[in-house]
């Protein structure tokens, strides 16, 4: 694994992770992390997909990793919000087409990375291979109409970098109650005792983030759910789904499957979905967390190949007509 720093749009550093196989990649593998954490946790699913011949990448996300913790701006997003991180994923990935052209390009988001990522392939899609969503939600309805009147309030009031208790505790407060009694705050996150305690322990996850930075958060995840945004990612890329059946962000699985329902019903014509019986949130840190790898990479591999083979057929075609 190997860091490098990007120019961003902004004129602001970008920290990117690289993880590069041994021979000539097969591809790129774009990781998006989710929210109050950082790209380097994805170095175990990293290495399994470096391990079938992906070149993976993961951009830090602004107000998270370390060095938005030097800087003091853990929680905190740039002016211009999630479409700043948008246009991060996008210097991230074009940097590393430049010098991989012509290979299929699968993005994979977690959590909040799983919605920045659908909004990227409603933008971007017809450039990817295959699109892969994890801990991913549905929509939170007017409950989530109510959480953004109470962000916008505070952010107004506080200003946009103030940490907002308050929405933290709407947020989060009540995914560990199918879990109590809960050891800690996260239990919610993995069945793995270990990968919990690890997390807790971590200064550079599980802080209060700001203001703006749940306004953002609840902007986003509404626009991924939006009729605009499904009916915009092309109907010919493949989507897979995996999520923990367990999983409060994604309903216990009713919010996942209405994912599904709804990309399904706005015409995206491939989309997979698998649950695990009992896991919760992380299922990269979960107990089967190697089965879940392995079935993920297995999923990608067969997309690609299969869009692939679908590109050159209709290439093939349009030669002979």
């Amino acid at each position: 694994m190997d860091c490098i720093t990007l120019v961003a749009e902004d004129g602001a550093d970008l920290d990117v992770l690289v993880w590069e196989p041994a021979g000539a990649p097969r591809g790129i593998v774009q990781i998006v992390p989710g929210m109050c954490e950082y790209a380097a946790r994805y170095d175990g699913f990293a290495g399994a997909l470096v391990e079938h011949g992906w070149f993976v990448i993961a951009a830090e996300h602004r107000g998270q990793g370390p060095r938005a913790a030097a800087e003091g701006r853990l929680g905190q997003l740039p002016d211009r919000g999630y479409h700043q991180l948008l246009d991060d994923m996008s210097t991230a990935y074009d940097h590393v087409r430049g010098e991989l052209p012509g290979v299929p390009w699968v993005l994979v988001g977690h959590s909040m990375g799983s919605f920045l990522a659908r909004t990227m392939a409603a933008r971007r899609g017809r450039e990817m291979a295959a699109l892969v969503l994890l801990g991913t939600g549905g929509s939170l309805g007017p409950v989530g109409g109510a959480g953004a009147a109470v962000a916008d309030v505070e952010t107004v009031l506080l200003g946009e970098d103030h940490p907002s208790a308050l929405m933290n505790r709407l947020a989060f407060g009540p995914f560990n109650a199918a879990f109590m009694p809960a050891r800690t705050e996260f239990d919610w996150l993995s069945r793995d005792t270990r990968a919990v305690d690890d997390y807790v322990a971590d200064p550079l996850c599980g802080y209060v983030c700001s203001t703006g930075f749940y306004r953002e958060l609840l902007r986003v995840m509404r626009v991924a759910n939006s009729v605009e945004v499904m009916r915009a990612i092309p109907p010919r890329l493949p989507v897979g789904i995996f999520s923990g059946a367990a999983d409060p962000v994604g309903g216990a699985g009713r919010g996942v499957r209405q994912v599904a329902r709804r990309m399904r019903a706005n015409g995206v014509r491939s989309v997979d979905l698998v649950l695990y019986p009992g896991a919760r949130h992380e299922i990269l840190h979960e107990v089967n967390r190697r089965q879940v790898e392995s079935e993920i990479i297995a999923w990608i591999d067969s997309a690609v190949q299969s869009a692939v083979q679908g590109a050159r057929a209709t290439d093939a075609g349009a030669g002979a007509s």
